[in-house]
């Protein structure tokens, strides 16, 4: 989907004897017909980029202004972003303004690898997982939750784990 995107709508761009594309403008995407993204196979997230994008080009959302804020002014705003809930917010916050932090929601799925992995049950409560980051990376919540994140899907590329292959169903 990314790449069709690239293709149709980011500029080439020559690096390092690499061709690489560029980003596009939200105004770009903001202007095409919903049904010309879909034909770029993007499926049901043709309307959340395009109404995402025409946020941004009309200056509604200001991403500039946006990093400028503290952590929960940041919380508020991107939860103005269409079809953006806790979970996104949460990546958000880590990924996009580096809030290392930040660890408030956990989605279910990532609920039930975590369960497995820092507990050895099925299912923990998501309190219970919080408490465990709160406790012992005060600070870093977030980041650790990463790391560890991180790190079982790097070994599931060398180790066949049959409780993860269930659960992820990749």
């Amino acid at each position: 989907m990314l790449e069709n995107l690239f293709n149709k709508f980011g500029k080439k761009v020559k690096f390092d004897n690499k061709t690489l594309s560029t980003f596009w403008l939200p105004k770009a995407i903001a202007k095409v017909p919903e049904q010309a993204l879909r034909n770029l196979k993007l499926g049901y997230r043709a309307k959340f980029l395009k109404r995402i994008s025409e946020q941004f080009a009309s200056g509604e959302i200001n991403e500039f202004e946006i990093r400028k804020l503290p952590k929960e002014e940041v919380k508020k705003e991107a939860l103005k972003l269409y079809g953006i809930g806790a979970a996104s917010v949460e990546y958000l916050l880590f990924e996009d303004f580096y809030h290392c932090d930040h660890l408030a929601t956990i989605p279910p799925w990532e609920q039930k690898i975590m369960s497995r992995l820092l507990f050895n049950k099925k299912l923990v409560s998501t309190d219970k997982i919080l408490s465990f980051f709160r406790k012992r990376y005060p600070g870093w919540e977030k980041l650790a939750f990463h790391y560890i994140w991180e790190d079982i899907f790097w070994k599931r590329k060398t180790q066949h784990i049959d409780w993860l292959e269930k659960e992820i169903r990749l």
